[in-house]
């Protein structure tokens, strides 16, 4: 008898860390409504069951779903948090639904865990049955996090100890995203112009990109005078071997993809795609060959340059490059994928759709990574008109806003001065920079008008790479970054029209002392 609970104790054990399959496919699929048993009676005290469908709880609310098990502390503690967040959520008009699924076997625990959850409104403790198992229709496992938005379409699917709260990374970015979907943005509508949703596009990304480490980083500092300066476009830098380019069916149908991202946008103002191709060390001789017809290929939208690389140089060392490595950067030359050969096949129609994908979305797909490396570090130094930064700040907290270089950037300092000028009452220091991109300096005249009688204090930045405060900050247009007193990073978002600047400044006034685990 006791042998026979041991092996039911292990059974229900390894169905709940057992991957029933790949979550990640049904990203931007409307989830199934499952039927569920409803216990939220235990928290007055009654132990009342009965039957409710998923759809009855999350009521068209951005939903965080968890699979827990209703013994574990760890489980507990990531549902407080949820709770938690939901309430700071709530106190600036953002309604979620926290939806906990106990795995079927553990009903016997459901009173320990409704302990820890019993005070929060919007956190729904349901549970599974072996009937209708939610757990193997969302093919999931223990711990895992899935992020729905307003309809219900999965947006992002986090795995076990990935989506530890604890990791104030994670808390921020989850923070953020379900913010902006309770304004009604969602990533699945957030497509490329090939109908491409940005999960999927990052999903392809993982699977081809060699150094996840460096995603979304700056183009190193000692290539600027390289590839500076760039135009506003995405860029790909190719490793070439000779004639390759023109004598192999990959080069061939590398020229052939360039050619027809060209065609297939309608641009006015500048090339859609920049291209690269760096002739590697040991090809010298057909250098001059290769850049006739190199030059040859430019057009109104695509421009296409060859440079040789040498052992001064050593540019496929840099930037980790082998022979049909492909390197991909959005406008503000920011990493967004690095793949080597064989994966880098061009007669491979997922490959091609999948670069296509990255150059469409261009900087959109990095606006999710949060300065990682500078999280919860003091700021660089950096200074303006010999005046450094942390005098600017005057020890106050402080908010340093990268204007858009497009008409949105406009927009963005109009919202930056009126929301200086309704939070006068906090100490706050606002720092406004102007990026050296030609649309942006185009618009000094009107900034400056603008301006005229704000408390905002207004940059213009340096033309020179080496001198750029953007750089410097690892920024770029759009970019909004929130400094403590003493010029600790603590948070990073992105403008954008339903940005709420004011309700973010004070979440992030609040929480300066806590985002860093201080």
């Amino acid at each position: 008898m006791n042998l026979l609970i041991l092996f039911t104790i292990i059974a229900s054990y390894f169905a709940t860390i057992t991957s029933y399959g790949n979550p990640k496919s049904l990203l931007c699929k409307k989830r199934d409504n499952y039927k569920l048993s409803y216990r939220k009676d235990l928290r007055w005290g009654e132990d009342i069951k009965r039957d409710m469908y998923l759809d009855d709880v999350t009521d068209g609310r951005p939903t965080v779903l968890a699979l827990h098990t209703a013994h574990c502390l760890y489980c507990t503690t990531q549902a407080t948090y949820l709770g938690n967040m939901a309430n700071d959520l709530m106190d600036y008009g953002t309604n979620i639904s926290i939806v906990v699924i106990n795995h079927p076997g553990y009903e016997d625990y459901i009173d320990y865990y409704m302990r820890y959850i019993k005070s929060f409104d919007h956190v729904y403790f349901l549970q599974d049955d072996y009937a209708d198992s939610a757990w193997r229709g969302l093919q999931g496992r223990k711990d895992d996090f899935y992020i729905y938005d307003s309809n219900q379409r999965l947006v992002k699917y986090v795995t076990g100890q990935a989506a530890s709260l604890t990791n104030f990374g994670f808390k921020d970015d989850l923070y953020d995203m379900l913010s902006k979907m309770g304004q009604g943005y969602s990533p699945c509508d957030s497509t490329t112009k090939t109908g491409t949703s940005m999960e999927k596009t990052k999903l392809w990304i993982s699977d081809y990109n060699y150094d996840h480490g460096k995603q979304c980083k700056r183009l190193p500092s000692d290539l600027f005078d390289i590839f500076w300066p760039p135009p506003s476009m995405p860029m790909i830098i190719y490793l070439a071997s000779g004639d390759s380019v023109y004598s192999s069916n990959q080069g061939r149908a590398v020229v052939k993809f360039i050619r027809q991202q060209g065609t297939a946008r309608d641009t006015s103002s500048s090339a859609f795609v920049n291209v690269i191709i760096v002739n590697a060390i040991g090809s010298e001789k057909s250098f001059s060959e290769l850049k006739s017809k190199v030059e040859s290929t430019n057009s109104d939208t695509v421009r296409l340059s060859i440079i040789q690389d040498t052992t001064v140089q050593n540019i496929a060392h840099k930037l980790n490059l082998r022979r049909d490595s492909m390197l991909v950067y959005d406008r503000y030359q920011r990493q967004m994928l690095l793949s080597h050969s064989p994966k880098t096949d061009m007669l491979d129609s997922v490959w091609r759709t999948t670069l296509q994908s990255v150059l469409e979305a261009d900087n959109d797909l990095c606006t999710d990574y949060r300065f990682s490396e500078l999280i919860c570090k003091k700021a660089p130094e950096w200074s303006f008109n010999r005046i450094p930064f942390s005098w600017m700040t005057f020890d106050r907290f402080t908010v340093v806003s990268i204007l858009k270089d497009t008409e949105e950037g406009i927009l963005q300092l109009k919202r930056i001065i009126k929301a200086r000028k309704d939070m006068g009452h906090l100490p706050i220091t606002h720092i406004v920079i102007n990026p050296s991109t030609q649309d942006a300096i185009s618009r000094q005249q009107i900034y400056r008008g603008l301006m005229e009688g704000s408390r905002v204090h207004f940059i213009d930045d340096y033309a020179d790479s080496t001198k750029s405060i953007v750089n410097s900050l690892l920024g770029a247009p759009g970019d909004t970054l929130f400094y403590d007193q003493h010029q600790i990073l603590r948070a990073t978002e992105i403008f954008s029209k339903k940005y709420d600047l004011q309700s973010r400044i004070r979440t992030h006034y609040k929480q300066q002392e806590d985002q860093c685990g201080q």
